[in-house]
């Protein structure tokens, strides 16, 4: 039996971060997830950049290399109180100035205040998107159903007592165990609430049976699993995609499939 329970390199575990607004204490976050080896999706407005040159927005940029940057809206709108059309602009606006930040195309966002449905999903999707974040909180480490409308396991203040249950319980899952961290970082205001935080990272870098990825990063592996052709006896498997991704077979071998390639298993 082939499982996709694992993310690459064969590790089983998985953390992922998203911060919303574009804060100024950006750069210090970036710097402190940098520190401990982590990947961070940042959510951004456009409208913060208006009149902007290319080569200001290149700056910009230069603060979330190594991360994502990631759609916010262009005004912070909410989308659930409008029309279609104006939440098509509000995407593609955001888009063209955001691209021009992190000079990749956009493949995600978070939903301002957590404004979303099933209908703002899905002109998300329209958009050329392949992910929405939400703000509701669900205090578990599962993968989500839908990534569309993506909920987080907790808001960063909740991340203490989370991340001390998940490190506890690191060789105990069944499951895939995501542990998924949002916030923003203008809700650092004190030196304490800072030190609180890496000590979070502190504790999630005490192992090396985590994959520590941005939002689209765990977006297109498990787009490229989930392509997997796959023998109708289980024993071979072609991978279309351009990523390689790992399988187990029988509930005990790990097995690297590489981009382009064809595995007997």
């Amino acid at each position: 039996m082939i499982k996709f329970n694992v993310f690459p390199n064969g590790k089983k575990r998985c953390v992922t971060f998203s911060y919303d607004d574009g804060c100024d204490n950006d750069a210090r976050l970036v710097a402190l997830l940098n520190k401990y080896g982590m990947k961070g999706t940042f959510h951004l407005n456009g409208i913060n950049y208006r009149g902007y040159s290319d080569e200001q927005l290149q700056e910009v940029g230069k603060i979330y290399e190594g991360h994502e940057v990631s759609c916010h809206t262009y005004s912070h709108c909410y989308p659930t109180l409008m029309p279609v059309q104006s939440v098509i602009r509000e995407i593609m606006d955001d888009r063209f100035v955001l691209e021009k930040i992190a000079g990749y195309p956009m493949k995600g966002m978070s939903y301002p205040a957590g404004s979303c449905s099933d209908a703002v999903a899905q002109t998300l999707r329209d958009c050329g998107m392949y992910y929405g974040r939400t703000t509701k909180s669900t205090r578990d480490f599962l993968m989500p159903r839908n990534f569309m409308l993506w909920h987080p396991t907790c808001h960063h203040n909740d991340a203490p007592e989370l991340a001390e249950k998940y490190m506890e319980r690191i060789d105990s899952f069944v499951t895939w165990p995501l542990f998924y961290i949002w916030g923003h970082s203008i809700e650092f205001r004190t030196e304490e609430q800072w030190q609180t935080f890496e000590g979070v990272l502190k504790r999630l870098a005490e192992t090396d049976k985590i994959w520590y990825a941005t939002n689209a990063q765990i977006v297109r592996y498990v787009q490229a699993q989930h392509s997997l052709e796959i023998s109708a006896d289980e024993t071979v498997a072609y991978n279309p995609s351009a990523i390689s991704v790992w399988v187990e077979k029988d509930g005990k071998n790990i097995i690297e499939i590489p981009a382009g390639q064809t595995v007997k298993l």
